[in-house]
C-alpha cells in the first residue's frame, strides 16, 4: 500500500519529566514497585491480553482494549473470537478484576491506588465490550476490522528483515478463513447499520487484497499466492453468509450500557443528568456565538450558508494531502513556540490515504497511533480524498470542500497539539500500567480541548474560522445530548434529529449518525464532557500552575479519570510545579 509521506518532524528525545513520584524521586523504591504484586498482576494482565487479542491490543481502533506493549510480538498471530475462547477471557478478566480490587483496598500509596484504579477501569471496559454489548455475536465489522487491520500491521509495522514481513503477512493470511468462520459461527443476527457498514467494507477489504496482491506479484514464494487465495475465498464465504441475513432495526440492540460505561469505564463522578446538562449549555453557548459572527460577517445569510460558502483554498488547484502537510508543520513549529516543548513528541509522524479496507467505515480525518513496540513505528494520519465507488461525485465534492474548510481544526485534533501529542506523551511514560492504558474520556476530550486552543493562542482568528469553529463545537454538543438523552428518555428521536439538523446536517445524515451513535452507547459523549472537565481542572490549578506547567503536568500523569486527576494537583507541593 503506497503511501504519501511527510517530511519527519524533529522533535527532542528526552523522556517525560513525570512517572510514578516515589521511582523518580527513590530509586529503592522504584525496584520495590517493580516487583510488587501490582507490577507483576499488571504485566500478567497486560500479557494475557497481548496474546488473546494481538491485533486489537495493537490498534487504537478497539477502544476498550489496552495498548498492550507486547502485542507487538505478535504480528504473526491474530485474535481468537471462538465462543468458547471469548467466555475463558471474561472468566479470567472477572478473576484479575478481583484480584485488582483486593490489592487497592490494601493499598495506601496514592499513584499505585490510581494505577489499581485505571486497572479495574480498563477491565470494566473490556467486559462492557464482549458482556454486555457482545458485539462479537452481532458486529461483523470488528472480524472484518481485526482481519484486515492485523494484515496491514504485517505488511507495514517494523521488521527485521523483508523475509519476516513476508512470513508474518502469510500467517495472518492463512489466519483469515479462521477468523471469518468464526464469525459465521457466532454471529446470528446484525442491526441493520452494521449490516449495511459490512457489505460495503467487504466490498473494499476485496479491494485491498487485490492491491497488495500485486507487490508480491514478484514473489518467487507460492504460500503467499496461496495465502491471498484463501482470504478471497473466505471472503466471498462471509459475503454470501451476510446475504442470507436480514438486518434487525438497530433498536432491537441497544444496550443499556451507558451508565457502566461512564461510571465503570470512564471512572466518571458525573450523574447522566449532569453530564446532559453541560451538552446543553455548550449547545446553547455556541448557538448563540454563530449567531453574533453571523450578524457580524454578513446579516444578509444565515451562519449555514456562510459555513458551506467559505473555502480557504482554491479547492480546484490544491491538493488535500499537500494542505494537510504544510499545517501540521505549521501547528508543530506554532505549539513548539508557544510552551509545548516539554511535552513535545520524538515519535514522527505520517500523513496518507486512508487504507482501502478503511475507507468506509474510519471518519475523513483520523489518527492511528503507533502501537509502542517499537521506538521507529510511525503515528498515523488518515486522509480520506477518495470515497469508494458507490460514493458519487457529488459526495466526493462535498467531503473535499469539508476537508479543506476545516483543515486548521481537523489536523489540530488529530495531530498537534491533539491526538498525536497526547499518544506521544502516554508512550513515554515510564509508569508502565499508564503508558499502556487509554481513556476514551481523556483522549478524546483532550483533543477537542486542543481545538480551542487555536483560537486561545491567536493561531486562528478571523470571524469566519471562529464560525468553523464554533459549527464543530455545536455538532459536538449535540452528539453528546444525545448519546444521554435518548439512552434516559430525556429527548425522543425526533428531538435527536432536530439537533443534528440544526447544527447543519440532512435529515438523512442526521438519522443515519443516530443510528449509529446508539449502537456505541458512552463514546460520544467523551468530547464535550473531557473538554469540559479539562476547562474545569485549568479554572482551578490553571493560574496557580500557568498554563504551560498545567498542560504538562495534566497530560504527564497519564490518561486519568478527572476527579484523580484534580487529587494529584492537590497533593502538589509549590517545588513540584
Amino acid at each position: 500500500m503506497e503511501r504519501t509521506k511527510t517530511p519527519v518532524l524533529q522533535h527532542s528525545s528526552t523522556p517525560c519529566a513525570w512517572h510514578d513520584e516515589n521511582v523518580t524521586k527513590n530509586p529503592m523504591m522504584s525496584l520495590c514497585y517493580r516487583n510488587s504484586e501490582t507490577f507483576e498482576l499488571a504485566s500478567h494482565y497486560f500479557d494475557y491480553l497481548a496474546k488473546c487479542f494481538p491485533v486489537m491490543c495493537a490498534s487504537d481502533e478497539f477502544h476498550f482494549l489496552p495498548r498492550a506493549e507486547r502485542a507487538g510480538q505478535y504480528y504473526d498471530r491474530i485474535d481468537n473470537l471462538d465462543a468458547d475462547a471469548i467466555n475463558e477471557c471474561l472468566f479470567n478478566l472477572k478473576e484479575l478484576r478481583d484480584k485488582f480490587d483486593r490489592l487497592a483496598r490494601h493499598e495506601n500509596d496514592f499513584e499505585k491506588l490510581t494505577d489499581l484504579e485505571l486497572l479495574k477501569a480498563n477491565v470494566a471496559g473490556i467486559l462492557i465490550e464482549l458482556k454486555m454489548k457482545q458485539s462479537w455475536r452481532n458486529n461483523p465489522l470488528l472480524y472484518l476490522k481485526i482481519a484486515f487491520i492485523g494484515l496491514d500491521h504485517a505488511l507495514t509495522k517494523p521488521a527485521s528483515s523483508p523475509a519476516e514481513r513476508t512470513e508474518r503477512a502469510f500467517a495472518r493470511l492463512r489466519a483469515i478463513p479462521r477468523l471469518l468462520q468464526q464469525a459465521i459461527d457466532n454471529i446470528d443476527s446484525v442491526p441493520k447499520t452494521y449490516y449495511q457498514a459490512a457489505l460495503a467494507m467487504l466490498s473494499d477489504c476485496k479491494s485491498y487484497l487485490t492491491e497488495i496482491s500485486k507487490s508480491f506479484a514478484s514473489a518467487s514464494s507460492g504460500h503467499i499466492t496461496e495465502g491471498l487465495e484463501n482470504a478471497w475465498s473466505a471472503l466471498d464465504a462471509f459475503d454470501k453468509f451476510m446475504r442470507t441475513l436480514s438486518p434487525v432495526p438497530d433498536q432491537q440492540f441497544v444496550v443499556p450500557a451507558l451508565e457502566a460505561t461512564l461510571k465503570d469505564h470512564f471512572l466518571s463522578v458525573r450523574s447522566l443528568p449532569e453530564v446532559f446538562q453541560i451538552a446543553v449549555e455548550e449547545w446553547q453557548e455556541n448557538l448563540e456565538q454563530l449567531k453574533k459572527l453571523q450578524a457580524n460577517i454578513d446579516p444578509g445569510k444565515s451562519w449555514r450558508e456562510l459555513y458551506h460558502a467559505y473555502c480557504p483554498s482554491d479547492i480546484e488547484k490544491t491538493d488535500t494531502i499537500s494542505l494537510y502537510q504544510r499545517e501540521i508543520e505549521r501547528l508543530a513549529c506554532f505549539f513548539r513556540k508557544h510552551g509545548f516543548r516539554e511535552v513535545d513528541s520524538s515519535s514522527s509522524l505520517e500523513l496518507c490515504e486512508t487504507p482501502t479496507y478503511l475507507r468506509s467505515v474510519r471518519s475523513s480525518a483520523s489518527f492511528s497511533a503507533a502501537s509502542g513496540a517499537d521506538v521507529g513505528e510511525k503515528d498515523l494520519f488518515y486522509i480520506t480524498t477518495r470515497l469508494p465507488q458507490q460514493g458519487g461525485k457529488e459526495a466526493g465534492d462535498l467531503l473535499k470542500k469539508r476537508l479543506h474548510r476545516e483543515y486548521k481544526f481537523l489536523a489540530a485534533h488529530e495531530t498537534f497539539p491533539g491526538h498525536h501529542l497526547l499518544d506521544s506523551v502516554r508512550r513515554r511514560l515510564q509508569n508502565r500500567v499508564r503508558r499502556q492504558i487509554e481513556s476514551p474520556l481523556f483522549y478524546e476530550g483532550w483533543a477537542y480541548y486542543a481545538e480551542s486552543l487555536l483560537t486561545e493562542y491567536g493561531y486562528v482568528n478571523s470571524p469566519i474560522e471562529n464560525l468553523v469553529d464554533c459549527k464543530r463545537r455545536l455538532w459536538r454538543a449535540a452528539r453528546c445530548q444525545i448519546d444521554v438523552g435518548l439512552t434516559t428518555g430525556i429527548l425522543a428521536r425526533e428531538d435527536a434529529m432536530r439537533l443534528l439538523t440544526t447544527a447543519g446536517f440532512t435529515p438523512e445524515e442526521a438519522d443515519s449518525q443516530i443510528d449509529r451513535f446508539r449502537l456505541n452507547p458512552g463514546y460520544q459523549l467523551c468530547y464535550s464532557l473531557g473538554r469540559y472537565e479539562i476547562m474545569k481542572l485549568r479554572e482551578t490549578y490553571g493560574i496557580r500552575m500557568g498554563r504551560d506547567q498545567f498542560h504538562r503536568q495534566l497530560l504527564e500523569g497519564g490518561e486519568l479519570p478527572f476527579h484523580l486527576i484534580e487529587k494529584r494537583f492537590e497533593a502538589m507541593k509549590p517545588s513540584d510545579v
